[in-house]
């Protein structure tokens, strides 16, 4: 699992505030306005060589975002017999099908580490709490899970990372709640 990454020049550019995160067991957060680099931070947890990584183990990295979930660039993502299972169905099926059936395909070993970005994207409330339970298995079974999201229901009882201070509390004016202790920023 990632412990955390300092950014290497190339991804600092990108976010200007931070150059260094922590990251937790189980599910982190990253929130922040459009435009504020959760894409960007995701990627060079994913890819970058530059960045310095720190891992507590070896690690295995399962990055998706709407462009793997597309049944038309999926040969890229999933190999093998269940690669085509997911590419055939992924044909017949809306993108949160598709992202149950690569979370309900993969098995999971403890300290793997899954990567998405905004899996909320195109879907309606009961899909998008479909996810969070299969977040919330892969959870209970060792991984770690790091999503960038808007939709404050993968916000409870996660670690949660601004990427602009304040966004949090901004956002739950907007929606009139409070703060609950599940969900602050840490």
């Amino acid at each position: 699992m990632i412990t955390q990454i300092s950014l290497c020049f190339q991804h600092k550019r990108f976010l200007k505030q931070r150059s260094h995160f922590r990251f937790t067991k189980g599910l982190n957060m990253i929130i922040g306005p459009n435009g504020s680099g959760k894409s960007t931070l995701l990627r060079a947890i994913d890819k970058c060589r530059e960045c310095a990584r720190q891992e507590d183990g070896p690690t295995h990295y399962q990055y998706f975002n709407g462009e793997t979930m597309n049944p038309h660039r999926a040969y890229k993502y999933f190999k093998g017999l269940p690669g085509s299972v997911i590419r055939a169905r992924a044909l017949f099926s809306s993108h949160g099908e598709t992202m149950r059936d690569v979370l309900q395909s993969y098995n999971p070993l403890p300290g793997d580490c899954f990567i998405l970005d905004e899996p909320e994207n195109g879907h309606d409330l009961e899909w998008v709490i479909k996810i969070r339970k299969g977040l919330d298995a892969l959870v209970e079974a060792g991984c770690q899970v790091i999503v960038a999201s808007h939709s404050p229901i993968f916000w409870n009882k996660s670690h949660i990372i601004e990427l602009k201070r304040g966004y949090l509390k901004h956002a739950c004016r907007l929606m009139k709640v409070s703060l609950s202790k599940d969900c602050r920023p840490r």
